[in-house]
């Protein structure tokens, strides 16, 4: 099922040899395998066209937001030699297509010859097709275009691509961010998070929420995985690269939390009602307060502060709790706002309200008030 790239360019009548067949959606459809190199030539033939896909962010001149981020991930992966591409879906239309299934009886291979009509994209993997292309155009060349992809070709017309295509990408929930990166780190900082939270005695799997995004009003966990990921992702500026890195500033992590829960052990673990009694009163187990408190042990660790010196500092006798939702320099900075005609106040956690409460928290420390994150 491996397939050798024609140097002069492929045309048709296509042979693909040593394919299977599999019954799907009603219908019988080809399953082989074909190299980088052989893709590639494909497209550059015109025999495969990036064309047909529901989602709309692919019909557009310039691919943006998710799509981009997830073409570039895998473009990065495949130059690296390890990608986790799976299978690769490409659809030959019956209804506008020529083709013949054949036994080659020398080989005893089936073979599929397409003499009219082109692959297209209208069921699936565009995105990791163009990854693909991407990476055997990138001029690192790293990638090995001898690689071997698993693809299904559909037998479609463009009704059925189209149920199929929807189905692919709408049945099924989607893994939340929390369970993924908990479960496997794609970036250092995603890591630095994950052994935070395994290894602080304080946190752990019985105080974060590692099989949601977000924790119920009831629980007496602290936050979720994915705040404490993401508010690491966005305000670490460690800019860990090496596993020495690595062990370095998690031992600083772990050593702070530790330093943060002594003088703050609402950061700690705490019975039900406890926790419930803070979340009424309290934005310290918000996810904005989480942000706000990396942002700050981030400047700490730039700047040589010892945080044991740095977090007594957040508690003032003689004014209100910093942390108190009732604290009027959260509604000054718009951390806190009236919710309701009662004039009930919460929390929010926009990019602005968790820079700002970044910013309140380094200026009760006394670290640099500079705001050049």
């Amino acid at each position: 099922m491996y397939l050798a790239i024609d140097s002069d360019g492929l045309a048709l009548p296509l042979d693909i040899r040593n394919v299977g067949i599999v019954d799907d959606a009603g219908g019988t459809h080809f399953e082989c395998q074909m190299t980088g190199a052989y893709l590639v030539d494909l497209y550059r033939s015109g025999l495969l066209t990036l064309t047909g896909n529901i989602r709309p962010e692919h019909n557009r001149a310039h691919v943006t937001g998710k799509t981009k981020t997830k073409i570039q991930k895998w473009t990065r992966e495949l130059l690296d030699n390890n990608a986790i591409i799976g299978n690769i879906s490409v659809r030959l239309n019956p209804d506008v297509s020529e083709y013949e299934e054949w036994n080659d009886e020398e080989t005893g291979d089936v073979c599929l010859t397409i003499r009219e009509g082109v692959l297209d994209c209208a069921v699936d993997s565009l995105s990791r097709i163009k990854s693909i292309l991407a990476a055997a155009e990138n001029p690192l060349a790293s990638f090995n275009l001898e690689t071997r992809f698993q693809v299904r070709i559909w037998l479609l017309n463009d009704t059925d691509a189209k149920k199929v295509a929807t189905i692919y990408n709408t049945r099924g929930d989607k893994v939340n961010d929390s369970t993924a990166k908990y479960a496997y780190s794609e970036t250092q900082e995603q890591e630095l998070a994950r052994r935070l939270v395994n290894q602080s005695p304080h946190l752990g799997q019985d105080n974060v929420e590692v099989l949601s995004n977000s924790v119920s009003a009831s629980s007496h966990k602290l936050t979720a995985f994915n705040t404490i990921s993401k508010a690491i992702e966005s305000f670490w500026k460690g800019g860990p690269v090496t596993a020495a890195d690595l062990d370095e500033q998690s031992r600083w992590l772990i050593d702070a939390w530790d330093a943060l829960v002594s003088v703050r052990p609402e950061f700690g673990k705490l019975s039900t009602p406890a926790r419930q009694s803070f979340r009424r009163n309290s934005i310290s187990s918000t996810a904005v307060a989480i942000f706000g408190l990396i942002g700050a042990m981030s400047v700490m660790y730039a700047e040589g502060v010892e945080p044991r010196e740095a977090f007594p500092k957040l508690n003032n006798p003689s004014g209100p709790d910093i942390f108190a939702l009732g604290n009027p320099i959260w509604r000054d900075v718009g951390v806190v706002t009236p919710s309701g005609t009662a004039g009930n106040l919460t929390t929010r956690n926009s990019f602005p309200a968790r820079r700002a409460a970044t910013r309140v928290l380094r200026s009760a420390m006394g670290l640099s008030p500079e705001d050049d994150d």
